[in-house]
């Protein structure tokens, strides 16, 4: 009995000591600190944010980073903007810290234009709009303005570019009601009747 409790223990701290291991942390950061560039962006509807991934089980870690198209209510396309174990110029993560810029934009001629932006380069990605009478929103998936836990070998959502939800009785448009709402991002086309949006995600393995 005695062998049993400290096996039953030993198998707790155990159980613990990996959850701590896998214990990532994301923090986002909207817009620039410079305020000239800030208010340039702004007027080029550049929309702006810093990913900040920490976590000493970052270390030795490669990435791939997923776009998701949904239209009319179905995932229309899944596209890899990046995957660092296929490009033996990009290194597996060395740091505690890794961080990315994501820029979007919708552009006049009726296409998205999202860029990530790195160190050393950048992935830029168009995309053509699908419904052109309303703005797009960029929120992440933070839920309250501590950081968010990634887990590894997992797909995580981390930002959604949406159309907003029309409320039928005061006809305003409202993106929080969305981006906070209930619902798997995976099905906000047909819970809010959206017609077409982007879900970003990360996976660190």
């Amino acid at each position: 009995m005695k062998n049993f409790i400290l096996l039953a223990v030993a198998f707790i701290c155990f159980s613990t000591l990996n959850a701590q291991k896998n214990d990532i942390k994301l923090q986002t950061k909207y817009g620039s600190d410079n305020e000239e560039l800030h208010d340039l962006l702004r007027f080029q509807d550049v929309e702006t944010i810093k990913l900040t991934f920490i976590g000493e089980d970052l270390k030795g870690k490669n990435y791939r980073l997923l776009v998701k198209e949904y239209t009319n209510g179905s995932l229309a396309k899944t596209d890899t903007i990046m995957d660092s174990a296929k490009f033996e110029y990009i290194p597996v993560i060395s740091d505690s810290v890794f961080e990315f810029k994501y820029y979007v934009k919708t552009q006049s001629n009726n296409t998205i234009k999202m860029n990530f932006m790195f160190d050393r380069f950048s992935t830029p990605k168009v995309y053509d709009i699908k419904a052109s009478e309303d703005k797009y929103a960029l929120h992440d998936f933070l839920k309250t303005t501590e950081p968010m836990s990634v887990k590894l070998n997992t797909e995580t959502l981390i930002m959604g570019y949406f159309l907003p939800y029309i409320d039928k009785e005061s006809g305003w448009k409202k993106y929080c009601d969305v981006s906070g709402s209930k619902h798997s991002p995976e099905d906000w086309g047909t819970a809010f009747n959206i017609p077409n949006y982007y879900l970003i995600e990360i996976l660190f393995e």
